[in-house]
């Protein structure tokens, strides 16, 4: 660039052949008084300071995302540990919505597999397996049978859900 220059400066005779009218350099003096220098820093300031925002908002957005609920993460935690049995029930029909949701997308076969493995092992009320239990047994050992069951139950859920994914 420097060559350039030194080039066109020892060379001016050739690249000026024609004298510039008279008084021209003092108009062009004049009008370029008039404008003020343009504020080069300022933009690359405003560009940094709208490029940090945007990345924070970005770095915002993606840990909000990771901070909800994952049904894929959840999947692999108990939610109803020390919970009654109605909380297990709870959960089993939560991953059958989600199981039906996901599959929607299957070839047909596929989903119907699925979803009759699913009806198969899905209770219809929460009270199904209080009605099976002799009358004889306490309340206390039909609430852990209870428990169980509908324990056992949501870990096929589970599994049920893992092949959705």
């Amino acid at each position: 660039m420097d060559k350039l220059r030194s080039y066109i400066q020892n060379n001016k005779d050739l690249f000026e052949p024609e004298s510039l009218p008279e008084g021209h350099e003092l108009r062009f003096l004049e009008r370029l008084a008039e404008y003020p220098p343009p504020k080069k820093y300022i933009r690359y300031k405003y560009l940094i300071y709208i490029s940090v925002a945007a990345l924070l908002l970005l770095v915002i957005a993606i840990g909000v995302r990771f901070l909800k609920e994952d049904p894929v993460t959840s999947l692999f935690a108990d939610p109803c540990t020390g919970e009654s049995y109605s909380c297990y029930y709870d959960q089993i029909v939560k991953l059958s919505d989600q199981i039906e949701y996901n599959t929607r997308t299957f070839p047909k076969y596929k989903r119907q597999e699925i979803l009759m493995n699913m009806e198969s092992i899905l209770p219809v009320s929460s009270e199904d397996f209080s009605e099976m239990l002799p009358a004889e047994i306490s309340g206390k050992d039909a609430e852990r049978l209870k428990k169980e069951y509908y324990q056992r139950l949501y870990e096929g859920m589970k599994e049920i859900a893992s092949l959705t994914n």
